[in-house]
């Protein structure tokens, strides 16, 4: 309760006015401000032009009574406590009031008593507690509007990023283009640069309303330093920079954490760091700490670099969102000032803290821990990382024949070593782990198109390499499986022998080692192709198994149309230019209601649809095409990320999550690019 309470009292008799004030006057704690009306008329008018804590109402006011004020305040919206005072006690007055909305009942015999001071305290704290439940639901709605506002706006611009980026990457893809390569190549990645925007934005918004759930699982720590030390590697080398991964200490073999958010933080702050850096050195370390006795040991990770460094004064509110140096802001080095807030809030979920110091003109260190989960039982190991060795974007002057398939749960590290692949003239296809590994090599043995070779990761999430070798042999699949680790302990490659495996390469891949591994496991080409082109430079984001064909195949005339239903013109024309592309035709529908009578048409073997159009709801709408059409593979492309239960629930096969490339349509098509 606050100091001061103001009370209005409703009273038409003087005497129990000076009654009830001079009764309050005597009070030591809290103090009361009395302002004294005779009736309900001059209640309203008084509680329009003041704000009071609390209301005391005599039940007879000359012709009209309590229950005529209580209706007269809730008809115009007034909330405050109101207690009713009688000069006699009645049941069915005291039931009357109380369904009208009054806080409670007294008679004024009481008002000396400390029942009456009792009542009044009651009420003050019920008041309270409803000013807070109306603060928290206001809060509530503000933020379902804010995150109905935001997911609005990741549509709005993932539409427009769709053609930007689709059209760019078609015109980078064409060879007549190559004189303006690199200004496209500008546009693209800014368009990229763009939508990791946008993500951030998202993510500081489900962090905000602590809707982001983190996923704890084992992690091998070796293999997954080591996969960010690859991701990180090509960007500092293209900044004449080196990255140095590091350990002072012993480290657990496995510890239990987010790796996609650990991954999160590490990359943004290397890259940070890489971007920040013009000439000299990043260093990540990681390390043990035992220092604190009594508490759990900790894992730090540091990140030191030789860049411009950031003024002292700047420091305290780094880590704040929207915050960016002034001195960043000028080198044009930009950013929506989210990057270190998101890592800041990751870090803070996954138990640690993170701190940062930095001289300018000499660099900085970004440090921080997080809880690696019971690690009692955990041997303690060197980190071991070997040999480093960058993959060079050249060609490689080697004709190979075959299908490989990628098996990685990092994308950028699947599409890394496609690209090694794709340059061999092999044809590539991806899975994210064991599981899809498993559907897609049965279903291009059932395609009469089997695998040549798998590159197989060893540690994945759902199921990993050594269980999903297993369950391949066991279904009489005899193809050459090739382990793919970071780990590098002794005896560890005779041991993945004996497990089943046909040969083993570490992780970073060598190049030259991945090649000669190709062309033991791969036929040579019998006709040489005439040039070696790369493959598509963008990532899968839809983490699903694909099977591609060879890009002479065409579709089979069962599967040859594809129905695509997109409101957006530009979207619309873009997907269809991506399904020519692949060998496919288009039939295009804007709505819902066309898409339908174009579905009881004719049969299509894919549908692609949005999920916001004119007419529809797009999950009521996913649920009458499956009806139509049982049989076919509906696949979702939105700017709004669908939603899983919906899409179990309707049978909706897979989803895209807008801006897509024409490798993402190939990869849901099962088609080559």
């Amino acid at each position: 309760m606050t100091d001061v309470i103001k009370i209005l009292l409703i009273e038409d008799d003087e005497d129990d006015y000076f009654l009830t004030s001079d009764y309050l006057a005597n009070i030591d704690s809290p103090t009361f401000e009395v302002t004294w009306v005779t009736n309900g008329r001059d209640a309203t008018q008084a509680l329009s032009e003041n704000n009071f804590d609390l209301c005391l109402l005599d039940y007879l006011l000359g012709a009209e009574n309590g229950v005529d004020v209580l209706s007269a305040l809730k008809s115009r919206h007034i909330n405050l406590p109101v207690v009713v005072l009688t000069g006699q006690a009645d049941m069915s007055v005291d039931e009357l009031v109380m369904r009208a909305g009054a806080a409670d009942y007294l008679q004024k015999t009481e008002i000396e008593t400390p029942r009456f001071m009792r009542t009044i305290r009651y009420a003050l704290v019920r008041r309270d507690f409803e000013n807070e439940r109306i603060e928290r639901n206001k809060i509530e709605q503000k933020n379902k509007a804010k995150d109905k506002f935001l997911a609005h706006l990741s549509h709005e611009i993932r539409t427009p990023l769709t053609s930007i980026l689709g059209y760019t990457e078609l015109l980078i893809d064409d060879k007549k283009n190559a004189e303006i390569a690199q200004e496209l190549s500008i546009i693209h990645s800014n368009g990229e640069h763009l939508l990791s925007l946008l993500n951030d934005l998202l993510d500081m918004s489900r962090i905000t309303v602590e809707k982001l759930d983190l996923n704890i699982e084992e992690v091998n720590l070796s293999a997954f330093l080591t996969d960010v030390h690859s991701l990180m590697l090509l960007h500092a080398k293209d900044k004449g920079i080196s990255l140095d991964l590091v350990s002072d200490t012993l480290i657990p073999e496995f510890i239990e954490t987010d790796s996609t958010r650990l991954r999160q933080v590490l990359l943004n702050l290397v890259s940070n760091a890489v971007k920040f850096t013009d000439s000299g050195s990043v260093t990540l370390t990681v390390s043990l700490d035992t220092s604190t006795p009594g508490t759990s040991p900790r894992l730090r990770f540091s990140v030191a670099d030789t860049g411009i460094g950031m003024p002292p004064d700047e420091l305290k509110n780094i880590f704040q969102p929207f915050e960016q140096i002034e001195e960043v802001v000028r080198a044009n080095h930009g950013g929506a000032g989210l990057g270190l807030a998101i890592c800041n809030e990751l870090v803070a979920k996954l138990g640690g803290t993170i701190s940062v110091e930095s001289t300018q003109g000499v660099g900085s260190t970004f440090s921080f821990t997080i809880n690696p989960g019971d690690i009692d039982t955990q041997p303690r190991v060197s980190l071991m990382l070997g040999n480093v060795v960058a993959v060079e974007p050249s060609n490689i002057d080697l004709q190979l024949e075959g299908r490989v398939l990628i098996v990685d749960d990092l994308r950028e590290l699947r599409r890394l070593t496609g690209y090694i692949v794709s340059q061999c003239q092999a044809h590539v296809s991806f899975a994210e782990n064991g599981v899809k590994a498993l559907e897609a090599v049965a279903r291009a043995k059932e395609d009469r198109m089997p695998f040549d070779l798998v590159l197989m990761d060893i540690h994945m999430p759902v199921m990993d390499g050594v269980e999903a070798l297993h369950e391949l042999r066991g279904h009489g699949h005899s193809l050459p499986v090739i382990a793919v680790t970071a780990a590098s302990r002794k005896g560890l490659k005779a041991s993945l022998i004996k497990e089943g495996f046909d040969d083993v390469i570490g992780k970073p891949i060598d190049k030259s080692v991945l090649v000669t591994l190709l062309a033991h496991y791969l036929p040579a080409a019998k006709t040489p192709a005439a040039s070696s082109e790369a493959m598509p430079h963008s990532v899968d984001r839809l983490n699903i198994a694909t099977t591609h064909s060879p890009p002479n195949a065409q579709p089979t005339s069962d599967q040859k149309e594809i129905l695509v239903v997109e409101d957006d013109e530009d979207a619309a024309e873009l997907m269809q230019l991506f399904l020519t592309h692949l060998g496919y035709s288009a039939v295009v529908e804007k709505s819902g209601a066309s898409a339908l009578l174009r579905a009881n048409e004719k049969a299509f073997a894919h549908i692609l649809m949005d999920l916001t159009l004119p007419d529809y709801n797009g999950y009521d709408l996913a649920a009458l095409l499956k009806e139509v059409q049982p049989e076919t593979t509906l696949t979702i492309v939105s700017g709004h990320e669908a939603n899983k239960d919906a899409m179990a629930s309707i049978g909706i096969d897979s989803a895209l999550l807008k801006p897509v490339t024409k490798d993402d349509i190939a990869n849901a098509l099962g088609s080559a690019t």
